[in-house]
């Protein structure tokens, strides 16, 4: 029969490696919210010049904040299509669709917060929208933290389009990206 002297240093052992794993897990999946990030494998232009993106880039905090850096180019429209051609991985049907920018636009300003970003990139919060270079600045993010409770749903690769047909022109985005928990 063992001794409880011997015994106990083996429970020890197992507590100290239990929990070194348990912390080693914890650590490695809360580097951003919640576990979660974004990794952009692809973004490149497919097609005219009507936006042009610099050094386009997204990292998720532990906070729950969406860090955009990069620059964006606009020429100015009057009147601008969106088509959008997204693919999740793993799922059969693909979000397709067409949207009025302008109308985009105008809608999204009637959130503040949103209102405010393009008044200090001098956008226009409706069409015509003039010519414009906006640059994200040091440490501008993106409180994501209320859409928390979408992020298992939300979680996987997409792939796709988005087209822009202009008055002034046309351009157009294919991506990448991946939106995943853990490593």
């Amino acid at each position: 029969m063992a001794r409880s002297s011997s015994i106990r240093p083996l429970i020890i052992i197992k507590t100290v490696f239990v929990l070194l794993y348990t912390y080693g897990v914890l650590f490695t999946s809360t580097e951003a919210c919640d576990g979660y990030k974004i990794k952009i494998n692809k973004l490149e232009p497919c097609a005219g010049n009507i936006f042009k993106l610099t050094n386009p880039k997204v990292d998720l905090t532990k906070a729950c904040r969406a860090v955009i850096t990069g620059c964006m180019d606009v020429k100015g429209f009057s009147s601008c299509k969106v088509t959008y051609d997204i693919k999740k991985k793993g799922m059969m049907v693909p979000f397709k669709g067409e949207k009025d920018a302008c109308e985009e636009i105008a809608k999204a300003t009637k959130e503040s917060d949103t209102a405010s970003r393009l008044k200090k990139y001098n956008i226009s919060p409706n069409c015509p929208i003039k010519s414009v270079n906006a640059c994200s600045k040091e440490g501008e993010s993106l409180d994501l933290s209320p859409y928390k409770d979408k992020f298992r749903l939300a979680a996987g690769q997409y792939t796709g389009t988005i087209g822009f047909d202009c008055d002034s022109g046309k351009s157009c985005f294919k991506f990448d990206v991946e939106f995943k928990r853990g490593k």
